[in-house]
């Protein structure tokens, strides 16, 4: 009688593999809004044309609203005439408005930073900020073709957020790595004779 032994593989670990994929890529996906969203800010601040779409709304309206308010776009875009001619807010306002900014795309640096060790609350944080900067967008631009693109953006990263966020807290109630392996390395003896 010769016995061979046959090894079961755990589906745990393919399993573990898909979802910590899934948590990661959500956080690089968090990690594209937030240095996207700083970079617009600099290209506006800058009176740059060009504007990028993996951007969070509210931080970039925030800066949007201390240029406008602060007279640092170009005299043309308030109607001519001369400085003198508008009451516009000091550089101080100007300031506060861009700390703002700052401190909302923070909110997603605690987010990103925090979500590291699996902790998908932070997800969750990230989300609900990201359906409210979603929301606004909606109430403040309305429906606009030429912001289809930006709405579909935000719709993928809710979803994406949605399914990190799932992938988590699915990680969670996982067991421990460790036990996850000793369970694949046990064997099963199985008699090569169908007999016995």
């Amino acid at each position: 009688m010769t016995a061979r032994k046959v090894s079961f593989k755990n589906n745990k670990t393919s399993e573990r593999y898909t979802l910590e994929n899934k948590y990661n890529t959500t956080r690089y996906t968090l990690l594209l809004v937030i240095g996207f969203t700083l970079i617009n800010i600099v290209l506006l601040v800058t009176n740059s044309d060009r504007y990028f779409l993996f951007s969070a709304y509210i931080p970039y309206t925030v800066a949007t609203l201390g240029m406008i308010l602060c007279g640092k776009y170009p005299l043309e875009y308030y109607g001519g005439g001369s400085l003198s001619d508008y009451n516009f807010m000091d550089q101080t306002a100007f300031v506060g408005f861009i700390a703002l900014a700052i401190i909302l795309v923070a909110l997603y640096v605690l987010a990103y930073v925090f979500s590291k060790k699996l902790r998908p609350g932070w997800l969750i944080f990230a989300l609900v900020i990201f359906i409210l900067d979603t929301l606004f967008m909606f109430i403040d631009a309305g429906i606009q073709a030429d912001m289809i693109i930006d709405y579909l953006f935000h719709i993928w990263v809710i979803v994406s957020l949605a399914i990190g966020m799932s992938a988590g807290c699915k990680l969670k109630k996982l067991p421990p790595e460790e036990e996850e392996l000793a369970e694949e390395a046990e064997t099963v003896t199985v008699s090569a004779d169908p007999e016995e």
